[in-house]
C-alpha cells in the first residue's frame, strides 16, 4: 500500500471533518465554501509534482495576503466578527497544503488546520452535524496519526511497502472508541466553569409566518408563507396536560393601536394583577412548563397565562415588566421554568359584577383617532341586554368566529382596513380576529389589549414533548376582570394553526431530528453544574446537594454499586483493550520457526542474525543429517505460511509441532 497516498488522504477527510464541524456550529460564506468542498474533493485523487506544487505557491500567497487584510479589515474598520475572515483563511492554507506533492512534509500543518477548524467552530453554537463531524474527525485523526508515524518509519528504513491488515485497523478505531469513552467522561465530571451557553452562533430568527414584536394590518397583495422554524421545545415534568393543541403560549401585550399596527407605549404605567389574584381565584394546581427556546429578535418569555414565576439557571435574569410579559437580560440560550395555573377563573365568578382596581384607562380604553363609528354600533348592537363583561365578551367571541381564517392577505390597501374586514370581506388572519375583539370591547367601555404568542404545537413522542415552530405564531385577546386579572379569549376560528405543519411530507423525520438536536442541547450545550450534581445525587444516592457536600454521610453497598459497576465496566475494557493490543499477534508457524533458531544457537550451530531459513538447514545438516530432516520440515511448513500465505491447517501445524519436538530434543543432545 502507498502510505503517503493514504495519510495524504486520511489528512484531506480531517479536513473535510473540520469543513463540516464549523458550518454545523456557524455556517459559511456560499463561495468560500463551495471553493474550499471542491479543492478539498480533488486533494483526494490528484496531487501535483513538485515542480508544479511549487509554481502554485505563486497563487496561494497573494491570495493568503488578501485574506489577512480582509481580516484585518474586519477587526478595526468595521468592527465585525472576525471569524468567518479568519475561518476563510483557515480554509485557503488548508486547501494549498492539500493540494501540495506527496513529497512535502506538510503532514503536521494539514493537523494544525483541520484542528484549527475544529476549534473555530466552537465558537458558535454547534448543532449535531458538529457531533457527526466530530466523532469522525477522532477516528480519522487517530488513523491518520498511526499511518503517518509507519510512513515515517518506512521511510526511514527504506522500506518501500507496509501491510496494513484488518486487525491494526481496527486496533485503531477501537482505541478511537476509547478516547471518545474517556473523553465523555471528562465531559461528565469534569466541574463546570459557567453555566449556559454564550456561543457567538445565536441565530435571531426573523418572521415570515411567526412571532414579531408588533402586530400589523397594513400587509396586503400575498400570502402570509409558511414557516418551520422550531422556536419553542417544552417538557412537561408533571405530565402533558389535556388539549396540547389549545395552549397559548403567551409572550407579548400591547396597548396601543392606531389604526394600522398595534404598539407598546413607552410611558406605561404598571398594569399587572398581584400574583395572590391568580394563586388563590384561577382554578386548578399549577403547571410546570421546561421550555428550551430559541434566541428571538425580542428578548421574551414565553410561557402559559398566567406567569406565577420563572426560573433560570442557564445564564438569563428573568424580569417582570409594567404589563406583566416577562422578558430576560444575558447571553444564553433562553431555557427556563415556568409555572402557570391549570385554568382560568370558574366562569361564574367572571359573570359576577366586582368593583375595584382597573389599569389604565388612556392605554387599555384607547381607540385610533379615526375610529368607525360602526364598529361601536356593531359592539353595542352584539351585546345589547348583557350586564357583565364575560357575556359581552364571549357574545362578540362567538360572532367572530363565525368568519373565515385565510393566510391570504388583503388584495389592496384599502381592503386592510378593520372596517373592511369586519363589514366586507370577513376573512382574515388571527390579527384581523384579535384586533376587531380588542376594540369593539374597548368601544363599549371593557378594557382590553392585543397579545400574541404561539398556539399549541406538534407532540414530539422521540423525545416526549412539546414542538412550537412559527408557523403556531398567534394573536388573541386579554381582558380585564377586577379581582381576576387579565383572562384571555381567543376569538380566531379553531383548527387553523396547523395546517402549514400537517401537509409537510418531511415534518415526521424533522420531529426526530429535532429530538436529536434537543437532546443535543440540553445535555451538552445547556450542560450546567445543577446537571452535573443531578447526575452525582443520583449515581451517589444522594436526593439533596447538601447530601453531596458532607464526607462522612454513611453509604450503604446499594448506594456505592453504581460507582463499583462503572468502575468495574472501565477496568474491564481497558483490560480487554491491554490484551488485544500486547497479546499474541505472531503466527504459529513463525513462532514455532522462531523456537528452531533458538534451539539452534543455543546448540552452537551458529545462527547469525541475517541467516536465512534454507541456509539455516543447511547449517543444522552439516552437524546432523537426521536432525536436517526434521529442521527443514518446520522450514518447509514455515515458509508456506510466511510467504506462500498459506493458512496452516490443525493437522500441519501438529505435523509441525512434532517435528520442532524432535529437532530440539537433538540438538539438546549434541549441545
Amino acid at each position: 500500500m502507498n502510505l503517503r497516498l493514504f495519510h495524504r488522504r486520511l489528512a484531506v477527510l480531517m479536513g473535510v471533518a473540520g469543513l463540516v464541524a464549523f458550518a454545523g456550529g456557524a455556517g459559511f460564506e456560499p463561495l468560500s465554501a463551495l471553493l474550499a468542498t471542491i479543492a478539498l474533493g480533488t486533494a483526494l485523487f490528484w496531487h501535483p509534482d513538485p515542480e508544479r506544487s511549487a509554481r502554485m505557491e505563486r497563487f496561494w500567497l497573494p491570495l493568503a495576503a488578501l485574506l489577512v487584510a480582509r481580516a484585518l479589515w474586519h477587526v478595526f474598520v468595521i468592527e465585525d466578527d472576525i471569524v468567518i475572515p479568519v475561518v476563510d483563511l483557515l480554509l485557503l492554507l488548508l486547501t494549498a497544503e492539500a493540494l501540495r506533492s506527496l513529497d512535502a512534509p506538510n503532514d503536521l500543518r494539514l493537523y494544525t488546520l483541520s484542528f484549527a477548524l475544529i476549534l473555530a467552530s466552537t465558537a458558535y453554537r454547534p448543532g449535531v452535524l458538529f457531533l457527526i463531524a466530530f466523532v469522525g474527525y477522532i477516528g480519522l485523526a487517530t488513523v491518520a496519526l498511526m499511518v503517518g508515524h509507519l510512513r515515517r518509519q518506512a521511510e526511514r528504513h527504506e522500506v518501500r511497502e507496509v501491510p496494513l491488515g484488518r486487525s491494526l485497523l481496527s486496533t485503531t478505531g477501537g482505541l478511537s472508541c476509547l478516547i471518545l469513552g474517556v473523553a465523555l467522561v471528562v465531559f461528565v465530571t469534569f466541574p463546570r466553569v459557567s453555566q449556559g451557553w454564550a456561543g457567538r452562533g445565536e441565530t435571531m430568527t426573523t418572521s415570515i409566518a411567526g412571532f414579531s414584536d408588533q402586530v400589523s394590518l397594513g400587509e396586503h397583495g400575498s400570502t402570509i408563507l409558511g414557516n418551520p422554524q422550531i422556536v419553542l421545545r417544552v417538557e412537561f415534568p408533571n405530565g402533558p396536560p389535556a388539549g396540547l393543541g389549545g395552549l397559548h403560549w403567551r409572550g407579548r401585550s400591547y396597548d396601543r393601536f392606531d389604526g394600522v399596527r398595534w404598539t407598546r407605549s413607552d410611558n406605561l404605567p404598571p398594569s399587572s394583577a398581584p400574583t395572590t389574584w391568580y394563586r388563590e381565584r384561577w382554578e386548578g394546581e399549577s403547571i410546570e412548563q421546561r421550555i428550551f427556546g430559541s434566541a428571538l429578535d425580542t428578548r421574551v418569555l414565553f410561557a402559559l397565562h398566567p406567569a406565577l414565576e420563572i426560573d433560570s439557571n442557564n445564564g438569563i435574569q428573568p424580569l417582570f415588566d409594567n404589563a406583566g410579559d416577562f422578558i430576560y437580560w444575558g447571553r444564553g440560550q433562553p431555557a427556563y421554568t415556568a409555572w402557570a395555573p391549570t385554568g382560568p377563573p370558574p366562569t361564574e365568578e367572571l359573570r359576577q359584577p366586582a368593583g375595584g382596581y382597573h389599569p389604565s384607562d388612556d392605554h387599555f380604553l384607547q381607540l385610533p383617532r379615526r375610529f368607525d363609528p360602526a364598529i361601536t354600533e356593531l359592539a353595542d348592537s352584539l351585546t345589547v341586554g348583557i350586564d357583565n363583561r364575560y357575556d359581552r365578551a364571549v357574545a362578540i367571541r362567538d360572532w367572530l368566529q363565525t368568519f373565515t381564517y385565510t393566510r391570504e392577505l388583503p388584495t389592496t390597501a384599502r381592503e386592510t382596513t378593520l372596517s373592511h374586514f369586519l363589514f366586507e370581506r370577513r376573512a382574515g388572519h388571527c390579527e384581523y380576529f384579535s384586533t376587531a375583539m380588542v376594540t369593539m370591547l374597548r368601544a363599549i367601555g371593557i378594557e382590553a389589549r392585543n397579545v400574541n404568542g404561539f398556539l399549541g404545537g406538534q407532540w414530539n413522542d422521540f423525545g416526549n414533548y412539546l414542538v412550537v415552530t412559527q408557523n403556531e405564531a398567534h394573536s388573541w385577546v386579554e381582558i380585564w376582570f377586577p379581582g381576576y386579572g387579565w383572562v384571555e379569549f381567543d376569538p380566531t376560528p379553531a383548527g387553523s394553526g396547523t395546517a402549514e405543519i400537517a401537509s409537510s411530507r418531511w415534518w415526521p423525520g424533522r420531529i426526530l431530528f429535532d429530538g436529536v438536536q434537543h437532546r443535543w442541547n440540553k445535555w451538552v450545550l445547556d450542560y450546567s453544574m445543577d446537571d452535573q450534581l443531578g447526575i452525582f445525587s443520583g449515581l451517589l444516592g444522594s436526593r439533596t446537594l447538601e447530601d453531596l457536600e458532607q464526607p462522612n454521610t454513611p453509604t450503604d453497598a446499594t448506594t456505592q454499586s453504581p460507582w463499583a459497576a462503572l468502575v468495574l465496566l472501565l477496568v474491564a475494557a481497558a483490560g480487554w483493550y491491554w490484551v488485544r493490543a500486547t497479546g499474541p499477534t505472531v503466527e504459529p508457524g513463525t513462532q514455532m520457526y522462531m523456537q528452531l533458531r533458538s534451539a539452534s544457537s543455543r546448540a552452537g550451530v551458529g545462527v547469525t542474525p541475517g541467516l536465512t531459513p534454507l541456509a539455516l538447514v543447511e547449517r543444522i545438516r552439516a552437524e546432523s543429517a537426521t536432525t536436517a530432516r526434521d529442521a527443514e520440515r518446520v522450514v518447509d511448513l514455515y515458509l508456506r505460511s510466511r510467504y506462500g500465505h498459506e493458512r496452516l491447517g490443525e493437522p500441519e501445524l501438529r505435523e509441525m509441532r512434532e517435528a520442532l519436538r524432535t529437532a530440539r530434543r537433538a540438538l539438546r543432545t549434541r549441545a
